[in-house]
């Protein structure tokens, strides 16, 4: 939590509840505001109109149809490739929810870009394809299930899955599999923490008989359709896998609603630090047991398929949201990463804080806090004249684009 103080017309001091050394890279989450407009205007205005600093301001959302945007004349662009001035000086936003239907508009010269489908890349003038900083995984509860807690079963649950074939079946290698939580740039990330665990059944077996694993535990996981591409074809895949090696598993396709429920039912959801700490038990991990699972299903989430982004490109994002106790998003509890994860965000940029973000996410895959997955590609339709590069963060941006 942070606030703001006016030193003078062009100067704001922000003042941070906690220590937060890397402010200026999560001031992307804040929506800057023309405080006159905001006093003055009506919470209908407020709802269907904006009045900020970007490089485009609004001209009318027609429900249902269209957002019409315009160039602002006295935008002040700095050296940031996605903070330049536009060139195209009108930009429309239309809603169609059809892959087919977006990549047929880019055939007839009815748009100049859109996200379209693999399969469908063949079909528009050009395309692009680049990750969006999400990286899929399989969430897991490593405090409430019997098995998930165990070490060695969540590292055959990753051993198990030959993700190499299903890269080349289902993506045609335009995806990679991947090791961590936060995707590559992001510091605290290396190419050893990052790299796949690997495909090895005989291995995952072994594993599964030493952790004295129970088959009667079914361990199911719940995803929804459509978070990632062919997402629903990937775990029915990764499910087949499982069971080939003796685990119990079972897939539970629910809707997003329904789903981001099932995902945020752990000790940290709706309980106040306080009321965390007064809990039973000396340390996180058991007063996380004494809690149990909490709201909204008060039972365990086992394993949830969320897609992670990591706009900050730091590791401590991914250390609150997945890896803390005290929070919503998470399936892991431990006293000592707790404490090395406060130890890490409070440490100013610079090697020291490298070192201990790194620190981070080796324990969280060495402790196979999760089964991951892949990094995330979008494949991106282009107009035959439209030039524009992709960027890691998932805002399109039409200042980045222009005309050849």
């Amino acid at each position: 939590m942070f606030k703001g103080e006016a030193v003078d017309p062009l100067t704001l001091d922000i003042v941070c509840k906690n220590p937060c050394p890397i402010l200026p890279r999560t001031t992307i989450f804040t929506k800057f505001m023309d405080k006159d407009w905001w006093e003055s205007a009506s919470e209908d205005e407020r709802e269907t109109n904006t009045m900020g600093l970007g490089p485009y301001k609004l001209v009318e959302w027609r429900r249902g149809v269209e957002v019409e945007m315009e160039a602002f004349e006295d935008y002040k662009p700095n050296v940031a490739s996605d903070s330049r001035a536009p060139s195209i000086k009108h930009a429309f936003q239309i809603w169609r929810n059809e892959p087919l239907v977006r990549a047929a508009m880019l055939q007839a010269d009815e748009a100049d870009w859109a996200e379209i489908t693999l399969d469908d890349r063949d079909r528009v003038p050009q395309f692009k394809v680049a990750t969006n900083n999400e990286v899929y995984l399989y969430n897991i509860d490593t405090i409430h299930h019997p098995e998930l807690k165990k070490r060695d079963v969540r590292l055959a649950l990753n051993l198990a899955i030959d993700c190499e074939t299903l890269m080349e079946q289902l993506y045609d290698n335009l995806l990679k599999c991947y090791g961590n939580i936060a995707q590559t740039g992001t510091v605290g990330i290396t190419p050893e923490n990052s790299a796949p665990y690997g495909y090895n059944p005989d291995r995952a077996r072994q594993l599964l008989k030493d952790a004295g694993y129970d088959p009667a535990n079914k361990i199911v996981l719940s995803a929804r359709s459509q978070k990632v591409v062919k997402d629903v074809e990937y775990a029915e895949a990764v499910v087949s896998f499982w069971k080939e090696v003796g685990i119990n598993a079972e897939l539970n396709i629910v809707e997003s609603g329904v789903h981001s429920g099932i995902g945020r039912s752990n000790c940290g959801h709706k309980v106040s630090r306080a009321d965390f700490m007064a809990a039973a038990g000396e340390l996180l991990e058991d007063k996380c047991r004494t809690l149990g699972p909490g709201t909204p299903t008060f039972a365990s989430m086992q394993l949830s398929a969320p897609a992670t982004s990591t706009e900050s490109l730091d590791y401590s994002r991914q250390g609150i949201l997945r890896n803390s106790c005290f929070s919503r998003s998470s399936g892991v509890c431990e006293q000592e990463l707790e404490e090395m994860i406060k130890l890490a965000n409070e440490t100013d940029t610079g090697p020291l804080r490298t070192e201990r973000q790194q620190a981070v996410a080796d324990h969280a895959r060495e402790h196979v806090h999760f089964v991951v997955n892949f990094q995330n590609v979008v494949v991106y339709g282009l107009s035959k004249n439209l030039q524009w590069d992709p960027y890691y963060a998932p805002r399109i941006r039409p200042n980045t684009m222009s005309f050849k």
